[in-house]
């Protein structure tokens, strides 16, 4: 693939594990500007992160994992219009578990069902391409690779981590991890 393309790197921390009855607290969302063929990242181009009120009273279950408690988020509202914008100019969303915080981005932004996702936990062979790493949990993985870890469990700490992952380069080929998922998900030559 050839040029240049942008990728929406994003992180969810909510409620609870459920989409239908659960509620998003936290939205991260780290804009790039990608080579095309290698998957190098040229520059961080905009980022957005915010918090909002559920409404309801956050389970302990949540806050134990996230530490997001009732006053942190009391009033606050992510700005879906700013989210928006930046997931629609996105030629690939990626997350680390896709497949959970697709469900809860399409509260803020219903749109997002329909845009192109990968998943850079199920979406990259870790195991096959790195016997040494332990699973693909995003924190162990960092672990396993010692690079810089954000916090864990909150929204723009684990894009961070997530990015640092995806800037690895890909064993035995001229691209980066991130590059794979761009050349799986977008297979434009």
């Amino acid at each position: 693939m050839s040029g240049t393309l942008r990728v929406a790197l994003l992180d969810t921390e909510t409620t609870g594990l459920y989409p239908g009855r659960d509620r998003l607290l936290e939205i991260a969302v780290l804009l790039l500007e990608v080579e095309g063929h290698s998957g190098r990242v040229l520059d961080v181009l905009d980022r957005y992160e915010g918090l909002q009120d559920p409404g309801r009273p956050i389970p302990w279950e949540a806050m134990a994992v996230h530490g997001i408690t009732d006053a942190m988020v009391r009033g606050h509202c992510i700005d879906a219009v700013r989210v928006h914008h930046l997931l629609a100019c996105a030629d690939l969303l990626v997350a680390h578990n896709s497949g959970f915080d697709k469900g809860f981005v399409a509260q803020v932004v219903p749109e997002a069902t329909e845009m192109t996702w990968a998943c850079s936990c199920r979406g990259i062979p870790w195991r096959s391409l790195f016997p040494q790493v332990p699973n693909a949990k995003l924190q162990d993985l960092a672990e396993a690779f010692h690079l810089p870890k954000g916090t864990a469990h909150r929204a723009m700490g684990d894009v961070e981590t997530t990015l640092n992952l995806l800037c690895l380069p890909h064993p035995g080929q001229d691209t980066t991890l991130l590059g794979h998922l761009v050349a799986k998900k977008l297979r434009r030559t």
